[in-house]
């Protein structure tokens, strides 16, 4: 968590699951957690 309230995503997180720039997210947000959940894919629980 960011001085300014942002959050980032590392590159170790994001190359382990095939991010690219430019992918688009469904953001839920529950209590005390965020799923980022990329549009288009079948959630998978």
């Amino acid at each position: 968590m960011q001085f300014n309230g942002n959050l980032m995503v590392g590159k170790a997180y994001t190359s382990r699951l095939g991010l690219e720039p430019g992918d688009e997210f469904e953001i839920k947000l529950g209590r005390k957690q965020i799923q980022l959940i990329p549009l288009g894919a079948a959630e998978e629980y």
